[in-house]
């Protein structure tokens, strides 16, 4: 089986990658599979992992002491958050320019084909709320950054971005810039300033 993760909630959410594969098992009812990968743990480790989940807000842990059945597990709301899945697409639509004036000064509608573009991004995110997130973090700092440098009327159709994974584009300059420095008033340049 295979897990996807998204390290930056394990790390806001302090937690574990094993703690996190053990509940996203028990989330998925693989409950022979996560028994198997609780046998590579020696019975301290297990004793640590359980503790811990007796700690935690995103599991109720009703094994006795000294046992360990996975089945016992109960993933609370905070923890279903976290592993959401689901069509998000509409929140990208709603993130996503509606139109611009291109270099010509023809007016262009960038929301075209939504039918065909909702299919895309559902392959595209696996219906995966960390992977949406993180295309959406991507949108948003393309938008600030081609408003700033006034280069909206260059903003490709939804249909193209996300056929090109446009978003890829700017994940390296995202993580290397401060979003904060675009989002003060003075940010952005003389007129202009986000609605």
């Amino acid at each position: 089986m295979l897990i996807q993760v998204d390290v930056n909630s394990l790390i806001n959410n302090h937690i574990k990658i094993d703690e996190f594969v053990v509940l996203q098992l028990v989330y998925d009812k693989q409950y022979e599979l996560v028994s198997k990968y609780l046998s590579l743990y020696d019975s301290e480790e297990k004793k640590k992992l359980f503790e811990k989940f007796n700690l935690y807000r995103f599991v109720t842990n009703y094994n006795n002491l000294n046992e360990y059945d996975p089945s016992k597990l109960t993933l609370e709301p905070d923890f279903l958050r976290i592993i959401a899945n689901g069509d998000f697409f509409d929140e990208l639509v709603q993130v996503f320019p509606v139109s611009v004036i291109r270099p010509d000064g023809t007016k262009d509608f960038l929301r075209n084909d939504l039918k065909r573009c909702k299919v895309i991004y559902s392959k595209i995110t696996s219906n995966k709320y960390f992977i949406h997130q993180h295309i959406l973090e991507c949108l948003r700092y393309e938008i600030l950054l081609k408003k700033k440098e006034g280069k909206m009327s260059y903003f490709k159709r939804l249909s193209k971005w996300l056929a090109s994974e446009e978003w890829k584009i700017y994940e390296q300059s995202l993580n290397e810039s401060n979003l904060d420095s675009f989002n003060n008033d003075g940010g952005l340049g003389y007129g202009n300033k986000l609605e």
